[in-house]
């Protein structure tokens, strides 16, 4: 009769965990970022771009291997027919000798195209959005700030591509290299927001609480460093030489924001 009762609770315990957590899901989508949509399709191109480059890559470097390894194998083997081919009947075999030549020439483009190809480095990717934080909890709006400016880098990259591609190139490079660590911070925001509403009323969650401020003010810094950014490629895209180094205008700010994600990295680690 204990055992029944026992195993009723546990069910109804699992139940409204289940109820719970649907509930937040659909609590956290309510209070979607704008833009949090946009900045998923963005990373699965990314993402895409960067596997079609890879298999290029490959299929290339297989070619040059191909035309290599084979040229140089038909070659040999032409001329060695043609060899015994002259010793055998007194006549020279034109045509073998002509095949081997064929397959040499082969061989010597494949090598030059093997030996040009460098080792295949992706370009920096769109990171997906950061994690989705509830309404109402600590970092709410931080987490928000941050989508957003991301948001406005992604659009920014697009913009200015076609007129200045080391810039675009730069800010990509920028956001690849700190997006992974905000959104750490907004992962970070999520876990700590959902300790505290597990344990209501305890030591561990005021904790909770009083480390979610301190996570929420470092990804404000964060947006804050992204938002000089893009004030730089506003400025740039504002000069009259639009042909302006890039290093001139794009590099501080940019350099500036990788600096400040490297010394949460490093603070994380201490």
């Amino acid at each position: 009769m204990g055992n029944g009762k026992r195993d009723a609770a546990e069910l109804a315990a699992a139940v409204d965990a289940g109820i719970r957590k649907g509930l937040d899901l659909v609590d956290a989508f309510r209070g979607t970022p704008a833009g949090r949509r946009e900045l998923e399709r963005e990373a699965k191109r990314s993402a895409a771009d960067t596997r079609r480059a890879r298999r290029a890559h490959h299929v290339r470097k297989v070619q040059s291997q191909v035309m290599t390894i084979g040229g140089t194998a038909v070659s040999a083997s032409a001329a060695t027919v043609g060899i015994i081919d002259v010793a055998a009947t007194g006549v020279t075999g034109a045509g073998w000798f002509a095949v081997s030549a064929i397959g040499a020439v082969a061989a010597v483009i494949g090598g030059r195209s093997w030996r040009r190809l460098s080792p295949f480095t992706a370009a920096p990717q769109i990171t997906s959005p950061p994690a989705l934080v509830r309404r109402g909890a600590v970092g709410y709006d931080s987490v928000a700030r941050y989508t957003a400016v991301r948001v406005q880098t992604v659009q920014v990259i697009h913009a200015i591509e076609p007129l200045h591609h080391d810039a675009a190139r730069e800010l990509r490079a920028a956001d690849s290299s700190v997006a992974p660590t905000l959104n750490e911070l907004a992962e970070r925001l999520r876990v700590l927001d959902e300790m505290a509403r597990r344990m209501p009323g305890t030591s561990a969650a005021e904790n909770a609480q009083q480390a979610s401020q301190a996570v929420s003010q470092q990804l404000d810094r964060g947006s804050a460093a992204y938002d000089v950014l893009l004030a730089a490629a506003a400025r740039l895209l504002a000069e009259p030489d639009i042909d302006r180094p890039v290093s001139d205008v794009l590099e501080p700010a940019a350099s500036a924001l990788i600096a400040y994600a490297h010394g949460l990295q490093a603070a994380s680690k201490i």
